[in-house]
């Protein structure tokens, strides 16, 4: 039995989305929340450590908000496109799937022959770069010997 695909959907795409950049926002002010405690102890001359308690307390009012905004908006998303699975006509139809896999598979083939073309000119280059080292080898033998007849003919 073949799997049918699901439409991709811009809205929970774009729930995805946001959800990632709240994730993203959390650690920031995670980050940001830290280096504030740390540089407002050591200004007092206090560390961070024998502040803790009240440290764990700034740091979760800070950032917890936008980890659960984060955690409720990817749910959202999650329960979006579970609903959309009930309705048949969010799924894609066999003519739509099979066209998406050709273009997959013309897209692997693409890559492939690019892959095969650049192996191709570096193996051209390569004979080229070979080629001319063999002949500047000749030249210098050539050179070499040259200069050696001149010598004995000199001596």
């Amino acid at each position: 039995m073949e799997k049918k695909l699901l439409k991709k959907s811009k809205f929970a795409t774009t729930l995805y989305v946001i959800s990632g950049l709240l994730a993203v926002y959390t650690v920031y002010m995670l980050y940001s929340t830290i280096t504030y405690l740390t540089n407002y102890f050591s200004q007092y001359g206090t560390s961070f450590m024998s502040n803790f308690g009240t440290a764990i307390g700034y740091i979760l009012t800070q950032c917890l908000v936008y980890l659960v905004y984060a955690i409720l908006v990817f749910a959202a998303a999650k329960i979006y496109n579970e609903v959309r699975k009930a309705n048949p006509d969010n799924y894609l139809s066999e003519a739509e799937s099979k066209a998406i896999l050709r273009a997959k598979e013309a897209k692997k083939i693409a890559k492939a022959e690019k892959k095969a073309a650049k192996a191709s000119v570096k193996e051209a280059k390569a004979s080229e770069e070979k080629e001319e080292a063999a002949e500047e080898l000749k030249e210098a033998e050539e050179t070499t010997s040259e200069e050696e007849s001149k010598e004995e003919s000199e001596k």
